[in-house]
């Protein structure tokens, strides 16, 4: 008999979306087997068809699967968070599942790729939400594990992750039953790209399971609901998913308002550690309502209002002229603020209040995001009443609701947002052990040859130009360029990473591609292997510092004879980049004396090997990846011994990536027969 029915989820989209469910199998006596669909609560779907042989066994199997599910939560509510994916933490060990991303490359663990603003953290989870799968991907933990069942109440129904996206769309949060039960995913947008954001969401108002469900003992997350889809693949780092008392998580923030990274010649700063500040007569005026304190939260200085109606900072002895200036900044955090205005008042030529030529404007926010830090970015010209900005001597902040609000106050500052069309400043200076690097440029390191650094066939103009001092190479009308150490090729198997400062006010991608030329030292002689990674939206108008682990390099399977490297921009043929510091280095405990003992550190035998024979490692290695000569994902498994068969179920050249106990990582050909 075929049941049908309609479940309203989520999401609603014009499309219908027609999910076809596996089936689970469950033996209710040796001669009979009953049907299950699987749970598909973490989809948002309008239809779905359940088969079942028998409807009435159904029920009675789901109803006893239920009693038992009650039986063992009624045992021990134990809520594993917060999920921090370090080692002897929660979520590293942890099965996640993708769904709905097409060929669903597995969540890997991985070492924090930008330690820093609010993520210190060393250890992280990456998530690639390709542009062929669902808008909804996204991982789940394992039912009856993992994170464990438990109860939503007042103590953990503020949900927060950090994340670290290259584009603005939904992240979604769904908490499931062992059974399916589920309610819609909550969704919040990232407002940050290319650094780390944390965001909060709201589960005050969710039910938990009715009692014949169980409790919830799985957490869903997407890392990139994106319904209007994506135009490439886009990698998701996520991070510190916590659990905390309504209303925010706490009366007061656990860590400091994020580092600011603007360039200073671009700030006039009030208040931050990152610049240096200009004189500020006070920061309570006596006609505020308001109490101030000065603390400290994690060592950062931060200004601390409560029984907050309103504020008055001044500035009245030394006015300051914001004309070229295009933005107010400030970052603040409350647990119960429902308003929050932000004044800005100019005392006019006269410099005096109340001189017939003061003007002044407020912005309103409402309803800003409670028990996290808000960092605002206003620009000028949304204080519309602000028709001169060259005396600004008054900064007034207002709260709701009135007279009880607590508001935390950090990184008070105007900045110019317009993009610089040239570095300002030279790139960093590399402090890297000399006798770990490889250096093809950079005034810190002696560089070995290199035979051109545009060639021939390059589709770029090359200028070669000095900032503060230091040499910087510049390509402009950038398509791609190309650098050779053809007559010095470079063997870099005792490196783990290749480094390069660029910089552009106008790029929206950078490709860089590495070529081995192989054993015979010469192009196209039949052992060439190359790879190229990119950067999609690199942040613009500052130096980005790029340390590209070599192990991304998944198509360059040696490195013996690197001879090129390859440099894409775009928008094609319109893009100028500056590029400093260029160089292989060894980070982790790989000795540059003795390459050879690292690289055969872990054996892989038989090899070649059958189609469907798994390979035995000659010791156990912390993760094991093995990829096609395309750079697919094949497989991934974690502190094994073996290379099993699954997905290596056709003859070829596959690309095994073997990460050690230290860290180290060692790269093998392996060939299927």
């Amino acid at each position: 008999m075929l049941f049908k029915f309609t479940a309203a989820l989520g999401v609603f989209t014009k499309r219908t979306i027609v999910i076809r469910t596996k089936r689970l199998y469950l033996v209710k006596t040796p001669s009979t087997a009953v049907k299950f669909p699987k749970s598909k609560s973490r989809e948002n779907m309008n239809h779905e068809t359940y088969n079942c042989l028998s409807f009435k066994n159904c029920r009675i199997m789901k109803n006893m699967t239920i009693v038992l599910l009650m039986l063992v939560a009624s045992v021990n509510f134990a809520q594993n968070a917060p999920i921090n994916f370090e080692p002897g933490g929660q979520g590293a060990a942890w099965t996640w599942t993708v769904f709905e991303n097409s060929s669903n490359p597995p969540v890997q663990i991985i070492s924090n790729p930008d330690a820093s603003g609010i993520n210190m953290s060393a250890t992280v989870a990456k998530f690639t939400a390709l542009q062929s799968g669902n808008p909804w991907a996204g991982c789940e933990s394992m039912h009856g594990a993992d994170i464990g069942p438990f109860v939503l109440d007042a103590t953990n129904s503020t949900i927060k992750i950090m994340v670290w996206k290259s584009v603005i769309s939904d992240v979604g949060i769904k908490l499931a039953a062992a059974t399916g039960w589920a309610q819609p995913e909550k969704k919040v947008a990232n407002t940050l790209v290319n650094q780390w954001e944390e965001l909060t969401f709201d589960f005050s108002g969710v039910p938990n399971p009715p009692s014949s469900e169980g409790p919830y003992d799985q957490i869903i997350i997407f890392p990139d609901f994106n319904l209007s889809g994506r135009t490439q693949d886009n990698i998701v780092y996520f991070d510190n998913i916590t659990f905390s008392q309504a209303g925010g998580g706490g009366n007061a923030p656990a860590t400091a308002a994020p580092t600011p990274t603007r360039n200073p010649a671009d700030v006039i700063s009030l208040f931050s550690n990152a610049y240096n500040n200009v004189p500020v007569d006070t920061w309570r005026t006596p006609w505020s309502a308001a109490v101030l304190e000065d603390i400290t939260i994690q060592g950062n200085p931060t200004k601390k209002y409560s029984q907050l109606d309103f504020v008055g900072i001044e500035t009245v002895a030394n006015q300051l002229d914001v004309t070229d200036m295009t933005h107010f900044h400030l970052d603040v955090w409350s647990a119960d603020f429902t308003f929050f205005g932000v004044k800005l008042v100019d005392f006019g030529a006269d410099g005096a209040f109340g001189g017939g030529d003061d003007v002044e404007h407020q912005v309103n926010f409402t309803a800003p995001a409670q028990g996290q830090w808000v960092s605002l970015d206003i620009p000028l010209s949304d204080f519309a009443g602000l028709t001169t900005r060259e005396h600004i001597a008054q900064y007034i902040l207002v709260g709701q609701p009135t007279g009880t609000t607590t508001v935390y106050v950090d990184n008070v500052y105007f900045f110019n947002g317009n993009v610089a069309t040239a570095p300002a400043t030279a790139a960093p200076t590399p402090t890297r052990d000399p006798a770990k690097v490889i250096s093809l440029f950079s005034d810190a390191y002696n560089n070995v040859p290199v035979d051109t650094w545009r060639t021939p066939w390059s589709a770029a103009v090359l200028d070669d130009i000095t900032i503060q001092g230091n040499p910087t190479k510049k390509y402009s009308q950038l398509d791609f360029v190309g650098i050779e150490t053809v007559a010095n090729q470079l063997n870099v198997t005792a490196m783990t990473h290749f480094h390069l400062d660029v910089w552009s006010a106008d790029f929206t991608f950078l490709g860089v591609k590495l070529v081995d030329f192989g054993a015979n030292g010469a192009f196209g002689g039949g052992d060439d292997v190359e790879h190229q990674v990119n950067f999609t939206a690199p942040a613009q108008g500052q130096w980005v510092s790029l340390d590209i682990p070599l192990s991304d390099f998944i198509g360059l399977t040696t490195r013996e004879h690197i001879a090129q490297y390859i440099l894409v921009g775009q928008p094609t043929g319109t893009t100028t980049v500056y590029v400093d510091n260029v160089y292989f280095f060894n980070n982790i405990g790989v000795s540059t004396n003795n390459p050879a003992a690292s690289q055969d550190h872990i054996k892989a035998f038989p090899n070649p090997v059958r189609v469907g024979e798994q390979v035995q490692l000659s010791a156990v290695a912390a993760q094991v990846e093995v990829f096609d000569l395309a750079g697919k994902l094949i497989l991934s498994a974690q502190n094994t011994s073996i290379i099993p068969a699954a997905g290596m179920n056709q003859a070829g050249v596959y690309v095994v990536k073997i990460r050690l106990p230290d860290g180290a990582i060692q790269m093998k050909k392996l060939v299927v027969e």
